[in-house]
């Protein structure tokens, strides 16, 4: 019965940088597979390694915004991303990106905003989430800790790196997360304000964390800098 609720949630939100859910088939296994368009560019990830030589920062700029568009329409509809990753936004024919694999077990129900922590990739996962406090064993997915996974986004298309790049173990990222060690190292040359806004986004203090317009107002002041410089 949630898992019909949570499917017609999804299905009814319509943005153009959400992936949309046309509906449901029963017929390739034992359980209902999910029908949306194919995204022919696929995940980020691999989008990025394509274009790695020829994307430009104007247009890496803009893709972040779309992305955060994206993502502020999920949090207007009450609905918590909550495994934002290289891998859930995906690349449509245009380039522009789809957020996806969101929703199912994710939605937050006005009356109680309590619902399941999606695990995802330890890499993108706000720390609290790994060591909650022990007033507090159970701690779930919020828009703060969306906002810490998409500054990781945020470093990778901006600068075609993963958060923790050099740590090639889920347990090595664990063990840096919970030792407060940054996801970046000074092996790579990062814009100053850029580097400032990042760190923003993975504060260890939730709170701290910039809200979803405040990404997007950075961005577009980014955007109009680098426009400047053409």
């Amino acid at each position: 019965q949630n898992l019909d609720r949570e499917i017609r949630i999804w299905a009814a939100l319509k943005h153009q940088y959400v992936l949309p859910l046309h509906g449901t088939v029963e017929q390739f296994g034992p359980f209902r597979a999910l029908v949306s368009p194919w995204m022919p560019n696929g995940t980020l990830d691999s989008y990025l390694k394509h274009v790695h030589e020829t994307l430009s920062m104007i247009n890496r700029l803009r893709l972040l915004e779309q992305i955060t568009e994206g993502l502020r329409y999920l949090h207007d509809h009450n609905v918590i991303h909550g495994d934002l990753t290289n891998s859930n936004v995906l690349v449509a024919a245009d380039g522009s990106p789809r957020l996806a694999d969101f929703g199912i077990s994710n939605i937050m129900v006005q009356s109680n905003p309590a619902f399941s922590y999606h695990t995802g990739a330890v890499r993108w996962v706000a720390p609290e989430l790994l060591d909650p406090p022990e007033e507090q064993p159970i701690q779930c997915a919020t828009i703060s800790t969306d906002i810490y996974a998409l500054g990781g986004i945020m470093l990778q298309v901006l600068y075609g790196k993963k958060p923790y790049w050099w740590l090639k173990s889920a347990m090595h990222v664990t063990s840096a997360k919970l030792k407060r060690t940054e996801p970046v190292d000074s092996s790579i040359e990062i814009q100053r304000n850029h580097l400032k806004f990042m760190r923003r986004c993975w504060s260890t203090e939730s709170e701290l964390r910039p809200s979803v317009e405040e990404v997007i107002n950075h961005l577009q002041e980014a955007l109009l800098n680098e426009a400047s410089f053409v």
